[in-house]
């Protein structure tokens, strides 16, 4: 959201600290990190706007200001010599806003706030000129604000929502494999192969979440789902690198 007359500009302190230190003949990196942010002029839609109101309107009048928060720790590990090498990294963290007309003035989960974040690649040489290695990926859910009640008004239903983000849609989780073909360089020219499977065990990772209503509300039958939308499947690919 760009500045405006309204629109404070967003600002935020990073405060951080780490330890760093190679091993064993500089075979083996490692660190840790901790690190506080404090956020200020954060912007949020009000309660109950609706995106067309600033079709007619300023849109700028719907929005809310507040403050946000984030902090966590960052663990690192890398294998940097050897046939097989690789790393692992994880992140715990936490990050939340305050905004007094939001959520009733409490604090919330930030829809990006990830608790638990990792990371795991390995890579192993079979040869000068044929690499394979996998990625293994896991991440918390995003959260998300879901109605908690739903009830009659003159006909017609409305839903009651709970607190801001709230629930938790499913972890995000992913492994892919790949194999690697490197072509003898012949003066500057170079190139490779790339067999790759992405998902190669199909996770169906939530993109989002909508609500389907069946039956009809007048003789009983009516019935909500809450649906997940879900993107990129297993998915095989060949890529040719080349550079001269």
């Amino acid at each position: 959201v760009p500045s405006t007359s309204l629109v404070r500009p967003q600002v935020g302190t990073q405060y951080s600290m780490g330890y760093f230190r190679n091993f064993h003949n500089n075979m083996f990196e490692a660190s840790v990190e901790l690190y506080y942010k404090d956020m200020l002029n954060q912007v949020e839609y009000r309660e109950g706007y609706l995106p067309e109101q600033g079709i007619i309107d300023n849109p700028d009048q719907g929005f809310t200001f507040g403050n946000g928060r984030s902090y966590g720790a960052e663990f690192f590990l890398k294998k940097r010599q050897g046939q097989f090498h690789g790393w692992i990294g994880y992140t715990w963290s936490k990050t939340t806003r305050l905004f007094p007309e939001v959520n009733q003035g409490k604090e919330f989960y930030a829809k990006f706030d990830r608790r638990h974040d990792l990371s795991l690649v390995l890579i192993y040489d079979l040869s000068p000129k044929w690499t394979c290695s996998t990625v293994f990926v896991y991440g918390t859910g995003n959260a998300i604000t879901l109605p908690v009640s739903r009830y009659i008004m003159e006909g017609q239903m409305a839903s009651e929502f709970g607190e801001r983000n709230s629930f938790r849609m499913p972890a995000y989780h992913r492994a892919d494999i790949s194999i690697t073909y490197t072509h003898k360089r012949e003066g500057k020219f170079r190139s490779s192969w790339n067999f790759s499977v992405f998902n190669v065990y199909n996770r169906y990772n939530p993109y989002f979440i909508y609500f389907e209503n069946s039956g009809d509300l007048t003789d009983g039958t009516l019935d909500i789902k809450a649906l997940q939308v879900s993107l990129f499947p297993i998915l095989p690919s060949i890529t040719w690198n080349f550079s001269f």
